[in-house]
């Protein structure tokens, strides 16, 4: 009976060793997770870190870039040459590069071909008009000056001007 007290004795002990080697090499495997999940933390924070510094540096040297560059706000005007200037409508706008026989007919430097009739108005009229002799138009159409004027059909070849209110040479006028 003895030798099979012994024996139980020793299955016994051989179980608390084995419980003691597995209870050691779980507290073992637990440590080298904890280790390998903060070494994947650390990673994660890092390269965390990194991108913040990389956006940071990024902005200050793009703001930095924009504080050296003088704006000029004149390339972003977009100008609509056929709206209304004032009261005044205006789709007959250019530099006259030919006149006709007539001295009546012309040519502006964008191709458009303008007759002036009878019927045509000259020059700024209305209660805001500057006097006659103030205004900027000359007695003749010649080459050179510049035409502000506006027509009722601006697809017409030649158009028909209604109305021209600027006839002036800014580098050599008549008057």
């Amino acid at each position: 009976m003895m030798s099979a007290y012994k024996k139980v004795m020793n299955q016994i002990h051989a179980s608390e060793e084995f419980k003691s080697k597995m209870q050691k090499e779980m507290i073992e495997y637990e440590k080298r997770e904890k280790r390998v999940f903060m070494k994947k933390i650390r990673l994660m924070a890092g390269g965390f870190v990194a991108c913040a510094v990389i956006a940071v540096v990024a902005i200050v040297a793009l703001t930095n870039v924009n504080k050296n560059e003088t704006i000029d706000l004149t390339e972003r005007i977009v100008v609509d040459h056929s709206g209304p200037a004032a009261k005044a409508m205006l789709n007959i706008e250019g530099v006259i590069t030919e006149v006709g026989e007539d001295g009546m007919s012309f040519t502006l430097d964008n191709g458009m071909k303008v007759m002036v009739t009878d019927e045509t108005e000259l020059g700024i009229d209305g209660p805001t008009a500057p006097p006659k002799e103030e205004q900027l138009f000359e007695p003749t159409f010649r080459v050179g000056n510049l035409i502000g004027g506006y027509t009722e059909d601006t697809s017409a070849d030649p158009v028909t001007a209604a109305v021209i209110y600027t006839n002036w040479n800014f580098e050599n006028s008549i008057r």
